[in-house]
């Protein structure tokens, strides 16, 4: 039987806010702006990489990525940007635990979004 991984509720001490970027109406110029919406927040736990997932990461798209341990929910997808520590990221990856488990946990891949270019870095 697998060992399932439980976390310490202490680690979820931060948020991050769940949403989608709108085009908002600026009152001043008359322009539409994007602007991002918050729909949710969710209390997360910042997973520390090992040297051997750095290693494993040189070179692709989770280079500069993050991950974030939520508990699990059905509210989160793909089409969803985060706010996290001041920045804006968009999920890569959503490793989900949909078992019967009494705690489960999905682990959220996050890329940052740029404000001007809406690339990421």
């Amino acid at each position: 039987m697998p060992r399932t991984v439980s976390y310490s509720p202490y680690l979820f001490s931060e948020r991050a806010d769940f949403g989608t970027t709108k085009s908002i109406l600026n009152e001043n110029s008359g322009v539409n702006e994007p602007k991002f919406v918050k729909q949710f927040s969710l209390h997360v736990y910042p997973q520390k990489r090992t040297l051997d997932m750095q290693y494993r990461a040189l070179g692709t798209n989770y280079q500069n990525a993050i991950t974030l341990v939520v508990r699990h929910t059905h509210r989160i997808n793909d089409q969803l940007e985060v706010k996290y520590a001041g920045e804006l990221y968009k999920i890569i990856n959503i490793s989900s635990d949909d078992s019967a488990n009494y705690q489960t946990y999905d682990f959220l891949t996050l890329q940052r979004i740029d404000g001007e270019s809406g690339l990421n870095g």
